[in-house]
């Protein structure tokens, strides 16, 4: 299990699978938690990165992003880190995210969660999907509950690029869902330059939307 620790003063808890405000802090300020039971739960990851216990591993951190599922909150993605030994990291990726050239991993929680219409995620369920044919397998079509999501190559992952994959894997969707047929998905979408092109136009779209909204505040 790995800590959130990319801000801890940002008043919520480290251990991952709690969304719970963190007010007690460790000494090497690095992670804070809401009880002494969350510290407990996240010291296994902490301790590879607590600057306190080891200072050498104070850079040994991978930023990746919390996945929410619907009842998480309507921003959906929230930044994290997890240290380099995370166990994240001895998953298999995501099969879609290997046949367009960015390799995701995505971890459900530890624990199941209840199956309400609330604990569907269905941007996790999405990056799940079956490359050939847009079926993501039962496990991951309800209910999942928040998530992780990592690079395997364990290279940063930020939030605005994890929202442009998942725009992506809409469209991929999209197409699934209208009957295209699963190589003429795969000669549209299955491509690293293809995923680069669509994420700069996304990139562009989310800065111009911005200065459009600046402009309406200035008016």
């Amino acid at each position: 299990m790995g800590g959130q620790m990319a801000n801890p003063m940002d008043g919520s808890c480290s251990y991952r699978w709690c969304v719970a405000g963190g007010t007690k802090h460790c000494p090497c300020r690095q992670a804070s938690y809401c009880s002494a039971s969350c510290q407990r739960e996240d010291w296994p990851a902490h301790k590879a990165s607590c600057t306190r216990v080891n200072p050498s591993t104070k850079f040994s951190t991978v930023q990746c992003v919390r996945l929410k599922c619907q009842a998480g909150g309507a921003s959906g993605y929230e930044q994290t880190t997890v240290s380099r030994d995370d166990a994240i990291f001895s998953a298999p990726p995501a099969p879609i995210t290997q046949k367009f050239g960015l390799p995701l991993i995505v971890q459900p929680p530890p624990t199941r969660p209840a199956r309400t219409a609330d604990n569907d995620n269905p941007h996790a369920t999405w990056l799940m999907i079956d490359p050939d044919h847009g079926l993501a397998p039962p496990e991951w079509q309800s209910a999942v509950g928040d998530c992780l999501v990592a690079r395997a190559d364990k290279k940063p992952l930020k939030i605005q690029t994890l929202a442009a994959i998942t725009d992506y894997m809409s469209d991929i969707m999209d197409d699934f869902g209208d009957g295209m047929d699963g190589s003429v998905v795969a000669e549209k979408y299955y491509s690293k330059a293809k995923l680069e092109k669509f994420t700069e136009a996304h990139f562009q779209m989310q800065q111009d939307y911005k200065a459009q909204m600046a402009e309406l505040e200035d008016s």
